[in-house]
C-alpha cells in the first residue's frame, strides 16, 4: 500500500527522526527527497548571490537526507531541488510522481504557549494535499505497525479516513482501535461505529471500540500511547477554504506516534490505493 514516500527536507536536521522512522517502518518503499527554494519568501530580495546560497543549501539538504536513508539500508532514493512556494511544490511533486504518502516533521509543542500551532508549510500541505500526510512530532521507536488507532467524530470528513485506516491495517495485518471523539453527551456513541466495524470485518481486522470527550486530551493521549500509528481525517471546509480542526492540530503536535492525515480525496485516487 505504501510504495512511494516523499520526504521534504530543509537540511537543518529537524526532520531526521521522520526520515529514520519511515525508513524503518516502510523499508521496501521507494523514497523521494525534495528541498524547496522558497522564491515567495516575503521581505527577501532574491539576488543572484542569495539564490546560489539557497540552492547550495537545498542541495546539501537532499544529500544529507540521502545519506541518512542509506545509513538505514535504503538505497532506492530519488531527490530533487524545487523552486516556488514550498507547500504548493511539495503537493505538486507528490501528485505528479504518484506518491502514496508525504512524511513531514512537526515541532513538538507540548509545553509551549503555541501548543497547537503548526508550521505554515505543514498546515498548507495538509490543506492542499489529496495524498495522505504523515506527521511526526518526536522520535518514535514503534516502527513495527501492529496496532492502528483511528480517530473519528462520525462526520462526513472522517469517512475516507475510516476507509484508509481499514486498508492500512489490513496491509500490515494489524488490529485497529476506533476512538470516537464526542463533542457532547451521547449515549449512542458506540453504535455510531457499527458501520466502521462492519467494513473492517470484511478484511478480517480485529477491532476495539473506544469513546472519549474532545475536552479530555489526557485520555486521548493514553490511546495514542497504546497504539503504533494514528489515522484521522483533516480539512474542514468553510466556503471555498479549508481549515485544520482543533483535534487535528492537537494530534499533530502532541502525539508520541506518527499521525496519518487523510484529506478529502478524489474517488479515483482512493480506488487506486485499493489496488496497490
Amino acid at each position: 500500500m505504501i510504495k512511494k514516500i516523499l520526504v521534504p527536507t530543509d537540511g537543518y536536521g529537524l526532520e531526521d527522526h521522520v526520515i529514520k522512522y519511515v525508513a524503518r517502518a516502510f523499508p521496501f518503499a521507494d523514497f523521494h527527497l525534495v528541498s524547496v527554494i522558497n522564491t515567495y519568501e516575503r521581505g527577501v530580495q532574491l539576488t543572484d548571490i542569495l539564490y546560489e546560497e539557497m540552492r547550495e543549501s537545498a542541495k546539501k539538504a537532499v544529500e544529507e537526507g540521502k545519506k541518512l536513508l542509506e545509513e538505514e539500508g535504503i538505497h532506492n532514493v530519488n531527490f530533487k531541488i524545487l523552486e516556488g512556494l514550498p507547500s504548493k511544490e511539495i503537493v505538486r511533486y507528490a501528485r505528479e510522481n504518484d506518491i502514496d504518502i508525504i512524511a513531514m516533521e512537526v515541532y513538538s509543542r507540548k509545553s509551549t504557549a503555541s501548543a497547537h500551532r503548526l508550521g505554515s508549510t505543514v498546515a498548507n500541505v495538509l490543506k492542499r494535499s489529496q495524498i495522505p500526510v504523515l506527521t511526526l512530532a518526536e522520535e518514535c521507536n514503534k516502527t513495527e505497525i501492529q496496532k492502528v488507532l483511528l480517530l473519528t467524530d462520525g462526520t462526513i470528513k472522517t469517512k475516507r479516513a475510516e476507509n484508509y485506516a481499514i486498508l492500512f491495517a489490513s496491509s500490515f495485518g494489524a488490529s485497529m482501535e476506533i476512538l470516537y471523539i464526542k463533542r457532547k453527551e451521547d449515549r449512542e456513541s458506540l453504535k455510531k461505529l457499527d458501520n466502521v466495524v462492519w467494513k473492517a470485518s470484511h478484511w478480517n481486522i480485529e477491532v476495539k471500540r473506544s469513546v472519549e470527550r474532545i475536552e479530555d486530551k489526557d485520555a486521548v493521549l493514553k490511546h495514542f500511547n497504546n497504539n503504533d500509528i494514528v489515522v484521522m481525517g483533516v480539512g474542514k471546509k468553510l466556503l471555498f477554504w479549508r481549515r485544520i480542526g482543533h483535534m487535528a492540530r492537537f494530534a499533530a503536535t502532541h502525539s508520541p506516534i506518527p499521525v496519518i492525515f487523510v484529506n478529502s480525496l478524489k474517488k479515483r485516487w482512493f480506488q487506486r490505493m485499493q489496488h496497490k
